[in-house]
């Protein structure tokens, strides 16, 4: 379960596109945020997804990555290019296939090859017509499904959703939301497996999981509140935006209906790690990313290509640690250790002076890159030093015995453990 949306750069009221995210998961399931640098490789050479092995390309771009600790593929990311691709489980009528490249792996490759939003959805047509979808996408649980995609880049987005091997495509006018069930109708501009004017969406949609994931509340939830006017600050609302019938009650019941969905429920994940992307054309884009779960109680912090800060790794180890300490101030709040209001309170002060500093920094003409690096190490060490202060060892221990606490306690029973 996730939500991704998009503004395009012609309707923001600053002429900037704008890309958002959240990544909803297994709850105990570690979200990396890892660097991987531009490669050169020889003719001839593969490259191992999560299942299967495929053709390597001659050039693989810089990219940073946002995903499941145990996965190939990612659930968001950007590259060199400021292609910025966000994928999101669907429940289609397409039977399943073989084990073959998942979403996460189709979204990854995509950012490795493409130098904008247009060209990275023509390789995801491209690997889903040779190699179909197909895999177990689980970390506690068998989970298979079929995958959208939203792509955007400075310039343009488009989205691509998909049922087995059918697809269709539509570009992005203004803004769109990406959820947890097919968007698209009878407007597609590209297809694969439909007619034109074929109603894309009522064809492949499973109407009962679809139902249940709470996708189309989600979904009206973001559109209703994006505008020409809407920035990073109200992004980060945005991903932190709970149904109105679990706000207030967020840590003491599981919702699927919210944006910023907590576990604990009968069904539904758990948001895992959030982003929201600045893609400007012709400055710096700024990468606002939480590096852990929870954005309603997790600091998006301000991350610039180049600098090398928290919560961006060069490995997996670093990654997992961060976000495992992170992990335990959500537990701590469950286990009401941790006041919730007060931890956020003190994160929106700290995020308020960052999002002042780096506007400050970017309305200049050739904005300073040494000021955007120092930007991006105070927030990460200001940050770190809040975690550390109010760090809790007794995390685990929740004391009530009903269902939601029984849920928590068997979940932090395997923090820490690897998948299935």
């Amino acid at each position: 379960m996730c939500d991704t949306l998009s503004i395009t750069a012609n309707w923001s009221d600053n002429n900037v596109a704008y890309f958002a995210k959240n990544s909803d998961r297994s709850p105990n399931e570690p979200h990396l945020v890892l660097r991987k640098p531009a490669a050169n490789h020889a003719a001839g050479s593969m490259v191992q997804c999560t299942y299967i092995n495929i053709p390597q390309v001659e050039y693989t771009r810089e990219m940073i990555l946002y995903k499941p600790s145990w996965i190939w593929g990612a659930e968001m990311g950007i590259n060199e290019n400021h292609v910025a691709i966000g994928n999101e489980a669907v429940f289609t009528r397409s039977k399943q296939g073989p084990p073959s490249l998942i979403g996460m792996d189709i979204l990854r490759l995509a950012l490795e090859r493409a130098g904008s939003a247009a060209s990275a959805v023509d390789i995801m047509i491209g690997l889903l017509k040779k190699y179909g979808q197909g895999g177990n996408c689980g970390f506690d649980k068998e989970f298979y499904y079929d995958n959208s995609f939203l792509a955007a880049d400075p310039r343009e987005a488009f989205v691509l959703e998909t049922s087995g091997k059918n697809y269709a495509v539509i570009g992005v006018k203004d803004r769109y939301a990406i959820s947890n069930r097919l968007s698209i109708g009878k407007e597609h501009s590209v297809r694969g497996g439909v007619e034109p004017g074929e109603d894309f969406s009522k064809r492949f949609t499973e109407p009962v999981f679809s139902h249940f994931s709470s996708a189309k509340a989600r979904r009206r939830q973001v559109l209703e509140r994006l505008s020409p006017s809407t920035g990073a600050s109200d992004l980060m609302s945005i991903l932190r935006n709970h149904n109105a019938g679990v706000d207030g009650s967020e840590f003491t019941r599981g919702s699927v209906s919210s944006v910023c969905m907590h576990a604990g429920g009968a069904i539904g994940d758990h948001t895992t790690g959030s982003l929201v992307a600045v893609l400007r054309p012709d400055k710096p884009l700024t990468l606002w990313s939480t590096g852990s779960s929870t954005p309603c109680i997790s600091a998006f912090k301000p991350v610039f290509w180049g600098s090398n800060t928290a919560p961006v790794f060069d490995n997996s180890e670093s990654s997992v640690e961060y976000w495992l300490k992170r992990e335990h101030i959500h537990r701590a709040v469950i286990a009401g250790k941790i006041d919730a209001g007060t931890l956020r309170g003190r994160i929106r002060k700290l995020e308020s002076d960052w999002l002042s500093r780096e506007a400050h920094i970017m309305s200049e003409d050739i904005p300073n890159t040494i000021a955007l690096a120092t930007l991006s190490s105070a927030a990460a060490q200001q940050e770190q030093a809040l975690i550390d202060e109010i760090y809790n060892e007794n995390w685990r221990d929740i004391g009530n015995n009903g269902r939601y606490a029984r849920y928590w306690k068997q979940k932090n029973d395997k923090l820490g453990l690897p998948a299935m």
